[in-house]
Protein backbone atom coordinates (compact mmCIF):
# COMPACT_ATOMS: atom_id res chain seq x y z
CA UNK A 1 0.00 0.00 0.00
CA UNK A 2 1.50 3.72 -0.86
CA UNK A 3 2.59 6.41 2.19
CA UNK A 4 1.73 9.53 3.14
CA UNK A 5 5.38 10.55 1.85
CA UNK A 6 3.89 9.57 -1.37
CA UNK A 7 2.06 12.49 -2.32
CA UNK A 8 -0.63 12.23 -5.58
CA UNK A 9 -0.65 14.64 -8.58
CA UNK A 10 -3.90 17.09 -7.17
CA UNK A 11 -3.40 20.21 -8.81
CA UNK A 12 -6.36 21.62 -11.26
CA UNK A 13 -4.86 24.31 -13.28
CA UNK A 14 -7.79 26.77 -13.64
CA UNK A 15 -5.66 29.94 -14.37
CA UNK A 16 -8.07 32.66 -16.47
CA UNK A 17 -6.81 33.68 -20.17
CA UNK A 18 -5.01 37.75 -19.87
CA UNK A 19 -7.97 39.79 -20.87
CA UNK A 20 -6.88 41.20 -24.68
CA UNK A 21 -4.44 44.55 -24.96
CA UNK A 22 -6.34 47.77 -25.54
CA UNK A 23 -7.89 48.48 -28.47
CA UNK A 24 -5.99 51.17 -30.12
CA UNK A 25 -7.98 54.73 -30.31
CA UNK A 26 -9.61 54.48 -33.70
CA UNK A 27 -13.33 54.99 -33.68
CA UNK A 28 -13.56 52.19 -36.44
CA UNK A 29 -11.31 50.15 -35.03
CA UNK A 30 -13.34 46.41 -34.43
CA UNK A 31 -13.76 45.36 -30.52
CA UNK A 32 -11.16 43.23 -29.47
CA UNK A 33 -12.52 39.38 -29.35
CA UNK A 34 -13.11 38.09 -26.31
CA UNK A 35 -10.42 35.81 -24.14
CA UNK A 36 -11.19 32.13 -24.82
CA UNK A 37 -12.41 30.50 -21.73
CA UNK A 38 -9.75 28.61 -19.92
CA UNK A 39 -9.68 24.91 -19.92
CA UNK A 40 -9.79 23.18 -16.48
CA UNK A 41 -8.14 19.60 -16.58
CA UNK A 42 -9.98 16.35 -16.23
CA UNK A 43 -7.90 14.69 -13.32
CA UNK A 44 -10.75 11.75 -13.16
CA UNK A 45 -9.86 8.77 -15.88
CA UNK A 46 -12.69 6.32 -17.09
CA UNK A 47 -15.01 4.59 -14.57
CA UNK A 48 -13.53 6.61 -11.80
CA UNK A 49 -17.03 8.06 -10.57
CA UNK A 50 -18.54 4.66 -10.92
CA UNK A 51 -15.15 3.25 -8.16
CA UNK A 52 -15.29 6.16 -6.37
CA UNK A 53 -19.06 5.95 -5.62
CA UNK A 54 -18.25 2.00 -5.03
CA UNK A 55 -15.92 2.89 -2.37
CA UNK A 56 -17.63 5.52 -0.47
CA UNK A 57 -20.49 3.25 -0.10
CA UNK A 58 -18.67 0.70 1.29
CA UNK A 59 -17.01 3.00 3.80
CA UNK A 60 -20.86 4.42 4.58
CA UNK A 61 -21.97 0.63 5.36
CA UNK A 62 -18.78 -0.37 7.81
CA UNK A 63 -20.18 0.04 11.14
CA UNK A 64 -17.35 1.79 12.08
CA UNK A 65 -15.93 3.81 9.11
CA UNK A 66 -18.80 5.30 8.26
CA UNK A 67 -18.39 7.80 11.66
CA UNK A 68 -15.12 8.43 10.38
CA UNK A 69 -14.06 11.62 7.95
CA UNK A 70 -12.65 10.30 5.66
CA UNK A 71 -12.32 11.64 2.05
CA UNK A 72 -11.93 10.01 -1.55
CA UNK A 73 -10.58 11.22 -4.11
CA UNK A 74 -9.72 9.07 -7.39
CA UNK A 75 -7.10 10.05 -10.21
CA UNK A 76 -7.15 7.24 -13.35
CA UNK A 77 -7.66 4.56 -11.18
CA UNK A 78 -5.86 5.31 -7.79
CA UNK A 79 -7.71 6.15 -4.66
CA UNK A 80 -6.45 8.90 -2.20
CA UNK A 81 -7.85 8.59 0.90
CA UNK A 82 -7.55 11.97 3.48
CA UNK A 83 -9.25 13.35 6.94
CA UNK A 84 -8.89 12.17 10.08
CA UNK A 85 -9.46 8.50 12.03
CA UNK A 86 -9.79 7.49 15.35
CA UNK A 87 -7.13 4.97 15.28
CA UNK A 88 -4.71 3.19 12.94
CA UNK A 89 -6.54 -0.08 13.17
CA UNK A 90 -9.33 1.69 11.17
CA UNK A 91 -6.66 3.25 8.28
CA UNK A 92 -5.01 0.28 7.73
CA UNK A 93 -9.00 -1.29 7.46
CA UNK A 94 -9.89 1.84 4.84
CA UNK A 95 -7.00 0.96 3.31
CA UNK A 96 -7.18 -2.39 2.45
CA UNK A 97 -11.13 -2.06 1.47
CA UNK A 98 -9.66 -0.01 -1.49
CA UNK A 99 -7.09 -2.12 -2.64
CA UNK A 100 -9.21 -5.37 -2.83
CA UNK A 101 -11.56 -3.50 -5.08
CA UNK A 102 -11.29 -4.69 -8.89
CA UNK A 103 -10.83 -1.36 -11.01
CA UNK A 104 -8.36 0.58 -8.40
CA UNK A 105 -5.01 0.35 -9.31
CA UNK A 106 -2.87 2.30 -6.98
CA UNK A 107 -3.62 3.68 -3.24
CA UNK A 108 -2.61 6.66 -1.34
CA UNK A 109 -2.16 7.45 2.63
CA UNK A 110 -3.13 11.52 3.24
CA UNK A 111 -4.89 10.43 6.42
CA UNK A 112 -4.16 11.19 9.59
CA UNK A 113 -4.77 9.07 12.83
CA UNK A 114 -6.39 11.14 16.19
CA UNK A 115 -3.14 11.96 18.33
CA UNK A 116 -3.98 11.49 22.51
CA UNK A 117 -2.75 12.75 25.37
CA UNK A 118 -1.70 9.66 27.02
CA UNK A 119 2.11 9.14 26.97
CA UNK A 120 3.93 6.69 25.04
CA UNK A 121 4.88 4.48 28.00
CA UNK A 122 0.92 4.10 28.76
CA UNK A 123 0.63 2.93 25.15
CA UNK A 124 3.27 0.50 25.00
CA UNK A 125 1.81 -0.87 27.58
CA UNK A 126 -1.74 -1.19 26.12
CA UNK A 127 -0.35 -2.93 23.25
CA UNK A 128 1.78 -5.28 25.09
CA UNK A 129 -1.58 -5.96 26.86
CA UNK A 130 -3.54 -6.63 23.94
CA UNK A 131 -0.58 -8.86 22.20
CA UNK A 132 -0.10 -10.71 25.35
CA UNK A 133 -3.91 -11.77 24.97
CA UNK A 134 -4.15 -12.71 22.03
CA UNK A 135 -0.44 -14.47 22.31
CA UNK A 136 -1.60 -18.03 22.13
CA UNK A 137 -3.72 -17.86 19.26
CA UNK A 138 -1.03 -16.06 17.07
CA UNK A 139 1.90 -18.16 18.57
CA UNK A 140 3.23 -15.16 19.12
CA UNK A 141 6.82 -15.50 20.76
CA UNK A 142 9.70 -12.90 22.26
CA UNK A 143 7.74 -10.27 21.97
CA UNK A 144 9.02 -6.28 21.95
CA UNK A 145 6.94 -3.54 21.65
CA UNK A 146 8.68 -0.04 21.77
CA UNK A 147 6.60 3.03 21.55
CA UNK A 148 7.60 6.65 20.17
CA UNK A 149 6.15 9.28 19.36
CA UNK A 150 2.99 7.52 19.25
CA UNK A 151 4.55 4.92 16.87
CA UNK A 152 4.81 1.42 17.79
CA UNK A 153 6.81 -1.13 16.74
CA UNK A 154 6.38 -4.89 17.16
CA UNK A 155 9.24 -7.11 17.26
CA UNK A 156 9.47 -11.15 17.91
CA UNK A 157 7.62 -14.05 15.84
CA UNK A 158 4.10 -14.96 15.12
CA UNK A 159 2.56 -18.20 13.71
CA UNK A 160 2.20 -17.33 10.08
CA UNK A 161 1.59 -14.20 7.65
CA UNK A 162 -1.97 -14.17 8.77
CA UNK A 163 -1.28 -14.23 12.67
CA UNK A 164 1.33 -10.61 11.41
CA UNK A 165 -1.77 -8.96 10.31
CA UNK A 166 -3.63 -9.73 12.89
CA UNK A 167 -1.10 -8.58 15.75
CA UNK A 168 -0.94 -5.63 13.93
CA UNK A 169 -4.25 -4.55 13.95
CA UNK A 170 -4.09 -5.31 17.35
CA UNK A 171 -1.74 -2.68 18.03
CA UNK A 172 -3.53 -0.17 15.82
CA UNK A 173 -6.56 -0.58 18.19
CA UNK A 174 -4.91 1.45 20.52
CA UNK A 175 -6.26 4.49 20.81
CA UNK A 176 -3.00 7.42 20.73
CA UNK A 177 -1.15 4.89 18.30
CA UNK A 178 -0.82 6.73 15.06
CA UNK A 179 1.38 4.31 13.43
CA UNK A 180 2.48 0.49 13.43
CA UNK A 181 6.10 -0.49 12.03
CA UNK A 182 5.54 -4.30 11.74
CA UNK A 183 8.84 -6.37 12.53
CA UNK A 184 7.13 -10.07 13.62
CA UNK A 185 8.45 -12.60 11.79
CA UNK A 186 6.85 -15.77 10.73
CA UNK A 187 7.63 -18.90 11.77
CA UNK A 188 6.91 -20.51 8.61
CA UNK A 189 8.73 -18.21 6.38
CA UNK A 190 11.29 -20.16 4.23
CA UNK A 191 14.88 -19.53 3.88
CA UNK A 192 17.73 -18.69 1.08
CA UNK A 193 21.69 -18.75 1.12
CA UNK A 194 22.02 -17.87 -2.32
CA UNK A 195 20.30 -16.56 -5.47
CA UNK A 196 19.35 -20.13 -6.38
CA UNK A 197 17.64 -21.14 -3.16
CA UNK A 198 16.39 -17.79 -2.63
CA UNK A 199 14.65 -17.91 -5.87
CA UNK A 200 13.13 -21.75 -4.69
CA UNK A 201 11.92 -20.03 -1.19
CA UNK A 202 10.44 -16.89 -3.09
CA UNK A 203 8.23 -19.03 -5.38
CA UNK A 204 7.20 -21.11 -2.70
CA UNK A 205 6.09 -19.12 -0.68
CA UNK A 206 3.79 -17.22 -2.98
CA UNK A 207 2.87 -20.30 -4.69
CA UNK A 208 1.31 -21.57 -1.32
CA UNK A 209 -2.07 -20.83 -1.66
CA UNK A 210 -3.13 -20.54 2.06
CA UNK A 211 -0.79 -17.64 2.16
CA UNK A 212 -1.00 -16.12 -1.26
CA UNK A 213 -4.57 -16.51 -3.28
CA UNK A 214 -4.63 -13.45 -5.34
CA UNK A 215 -5.28 -15.08 -9.28
CA UNK A 216 -2.67 -13.32 -11.41
CA UNK A 217 0.57 -14.48 -12.69
CA UNK A 218 3.80 -13.17 -11.24
CA UNK A 219 7.60 -14.23 -12.11
CA UNK A 220 10.08 -13.65 -9.86
CA UNK A 221 13.80 -13.57 -10.39
CA UNK A 222 16.73 -13.10 -7.76
CA UNK A 223 19.86 -11.56 -7.76
CA UNK A 224 22.61 -10.81 -5.41
CA UNK A 225 19.90 -11.45 -2.43
CA UNK A 226 17.74 -8.77 -4.24
CA UNK A 227 14.14 -10.12 -5.32
CA UNK A 228 12.53 -8.37 -8.41
CA UNK A 229 8.97 -9.35 -8.72
CA UNK A 230 7.20 -8.54 -11.99
CA UNK A 231 4.00 -9.86 -14.09
CA UNK A 232 0.21 -9.15 -12.82
CA UNK A 233 -2.25 -10.04 -10.33
CA UNK A 234 -6.19 -8.84 -10.16
CA UNK A 235 -6.31 -6.72 -7.27
CA UNK A 236 -3.89 -3.98 -5.71
CA UNK A 237 -4.14 -6.02 -2.51
CA UNK A 238 -2.14 -8.91 -4.69
CA UNK A 239 0.76 -6.25 -5.60
CA UNK A 240 0.99 -5.40 -2.12
CA UNK A 241 1.25 -8.76 -0.25
CA UNK A 242 3.12 -9.85 -2.63
CA UNK A 243 5.79 -7.84 -1.89
CA UNK A 244 5.63 -8.11 1.33
CA UNK A 245 5.64 -11.69 1.37
CA UNK A 246 8.64 -11.75 -0.50
CA UNK A 247 10.70 -9.47 1.79
CA UNK A 248 10.02 -11.64 4.94
CA UNK A 249 11.52 -14.82 3.35
CA UNK A 250 14.79 -15.14 4.81
CA UNK A 251 17.59 -13.99 2.83
CA UNK A 252 15.96 -11.24 0.62
CA UNK A 253 17.71 -8.00 1.06
CA UNK A 254 15.70 -6.00 -1.29
CA UNK A 255 12.50 -6.65 -3.20
CA UNK A 256 11.89 -4.36 -6.45
CA UNK A 257 7.94 -4.37 -7.23
CA UNK A 258 7.47 -4.49 -10.65
CA UNK A 259 3.85 -6.06 -10.25
CA UNK A 260 1.26 -4.67 -12.54
CA UNK A 261 -2.35 -4.65 -11.16
CA UNK A 262 -4.66 -5.99 -14.37
CA UNK A 263 -8.29 -5.52 -13.25
CA UNK A 264 -9.29 -7.92 -16.60
CA UNK A 265 -7.60 -10.85 -14.79
CA UNK A 266 -11.06 -12.95 -14.48
CA UNK A 267 -11.73 -14.15 -11.05
CA UNK A 268 -14.51 -16.90 -9.75
CA UNK A 269 -17.83 -14.77 -8.91
CA UNK A 270 -15.52 -11.43 -8.13
CA UNK A 271 -13.74 -13.65 -4.95
CA UNK A 272 -10.02 -13.69 -5.01
CA UNK A 273 -10.42 -17.76 -5.30
CA UNK A 274 -8.48 -18.15 -9.15
CA UNK A 275 -4.96 -19.92 -8.34
CA UNK A 276 -1.81 -17.49 -8.91
CA UNK A 277 0.72 -18.52 -11.06
CA UNK A 278 4.05 -18.45 -9.71
CA UNK A 279 6.93 -18.78 -11.95
CA UNK A 280 11.18 -18.46 -11.48
CA UNK A 281 13.57 -17.20 -13.92
CA UNK A 282 17.17 -17.33 -13.22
Amino acid sequence: MTTRAQRCPLLLFAALAAAAAAVRADPVAAPAAPAPRAQVRNIAGPGDYSLRERLVGLLGRDADLGHQKIAVVMVNGGAVFSGEVASCALEMRALRLAAAVRGVINVTDEMRVTRTTLPDATLQKAVESGLKDSAQALGLKDLVVRVQDGAATLEGTVTDFAARVRAEEIAGSVAGVTRVSNHLFPADVPEGKDDASLLKAVVDYLGDIRRFAHPGEIEVRAQGGAVTLSGRVALYMGRQQAAVLASLVRGVARVDNRIKVDPSIPTVRGMRSSRPVITGRT
